[in-house]
């Protein structure tokens, strides 16, 4: 996974940062593919963990970020 393919997938999706934690809102129908474009390995040690809602889920991705050396805020500024 690029940053670029992170930052395209989470365009139009509601992203936000909590504190230090930057998450994404990811209906489910879009959960395949985030998985394709994550890969396999990141959720083979245990998988992931998330916030389950109604018909979304959050998704905490500041480790995603470390993983692939990418910088989070390339995908949304922290406010300051």
């Amino acid at each position: 996974m690029t940053e670029l393919d992170l930052y395209k997938f989470c365009e139009g999706k509601e992203t936000d940062w909590r504190g230090d934690e930057l998450y994404v809102w990811v209906y489910f129908h879009d959960l395949e593919d985030f998985t394709k474009m994550v890969g396999c390995n990141w959720f083979s040690e245990g998988g992931m963990e998330i916030r389950l809602f109604d018909n979304y889920v959050a998704i905490e991705l500041v480790d995603l970020c470390e993983n692939y050396e990418i910088d989070p805020e390339n995908i949304l500024k922290k406010e300051r």
